[in-house]
């Protein structure tokens, strides 16, 4: 039984996942097992996995229909054996030590979470690194599927799964985790790569313009996660508010105005309706993000979030 299995999910990502797969091959440590599952790709994906399955006996290789990244990821957690379980992209790749630097912080923790590189796809160009600090508020910020590793005795024993989500299916996984436990290792380490590609999920603007879902994972965290148990309410509160301006700051250059300002108003009768409309500062939040949260805030109380779109628009924003 290996101590580590890494899950690699493949969609269409036949001229880079050799990429993704070789650095985890030259890794420092070696008790792992690598899964790549091909979640119906349209190219040539699941032959790029066969063949590199023969070149060492830890890769395993399997196949379904279409179904999304999050599916996906389900199905790495039933097949995985190891003690622990990280997921890798497929666009993305590794540096030689990562599993070798998360296997030897673990611990007796349930969630290991690390920074990462943001990295250009094509030339692998460093754009910019983060590094979590060591404080609660790493436990909303450091959300996405990558630069973690988890127990999988954990996972399965609470049932933690990737939720059916269109947005932020990513965002519901770790919460879920890291709202139930308190054995949490964060690492001042950037091993994972993050390669900024464009087409990707994430990234492709006619999927944000089509599913603009982000009521559904706001209305499953706060029907199915207790938040308030573990952290404070002004922690939650801001959560909330960022992951609404976080959603409008992508959809502000897909949308046009008025389906922007639907969406706008979705997003804040949410939160007033669950009495999470003030604005909470988070001493350990970057002072851009808690500014451009605030500016869409007051924005909102007075009615000013036409003009807003009309401001930001051009300037094509995100925050993190």
């Amino acid at each position: 039984m290996p101590l580590i299995s890494v899950i690699v999910p493949v969609y269409n990502a036949e001229s880079f996942l050799h990429i993704c797969v070789d650095s985890i091959l030259k890794q420092t440590f070696h008790d792992f097992e690598l899964i790549l599952i091909d979640d119906g790709s349209k190219d040539k994906s699941f032959q790029v996995m066969q063949n590199l399955s023969e070149k060492d006996k830890r890769i395993q290789v399997y196949h379904h229909d279409n179904h999304g990244a999050g599916y996906t990821r389900n199905r790495g957690i039933q097949l995985a054996s190891g003690k622990y379980i990280t997921f890798i992209d497929s666009d993305d790749y590794v540096d030689v030590d990562y599993l070798d630097t998360f296997i030897k912080s673990m611990d007796d923790n349930d969630v290991l979470i690390s920074g990462y590189n943001k990295v250009s796809m094509d030339e692998h160009k460093l754009l910019f690194t983060s590094i979590p600090k060591d404080c609660m508020w790493t436990e909303f910020k450091y959300v996405s599927t990558c630069a973690k590793m988890y127990s999988l005795d954990f996972l399965k024993a609470n049932n933690i799964k990737y939720a059916p989500l269109k947005i932020g299916e990513d965002v519901y996984f770790n919460l879920s985790m890291n709202s139930i436990t308190n054995k949490i290792k964060i690492i001042p380490y950037a091993g994972y790569n993050y390669c900024l590609n464009q087409n990707s999920v994430t990234q492709n603007q006619s999927t944000l313009n089509r599913d603009n879902k982000i009521l559904d994972l706001l209305n499953r965290i706060y029907n199915n996660l207790t938040l308030t148990e573990k952290y404070s309410n002004k922690m939650v509160q801001y959560f909330y508010l960022k992951t609404v301006v976080q959603f409008l700051l992508m959809q502000v250059n897909v949308c046009d105005k008025k389906t922007y300002l639907d969406l706008s108003k979705e997003g804040f009768e949410f939160l007033k309706s669950n009495r999470y409309n003030g604005f909470s500062v988070v001493k350990e939040e970057e002072f851009k993000i808690k500014l451009c949260t605030f500016m869409y805030w007051i924005a909102n109380k007075l009615h000013l979030n036409g003009l807003l779109y009309s401001l930001l628009r051009p300037l094509h924003l995100q925050i993190g």
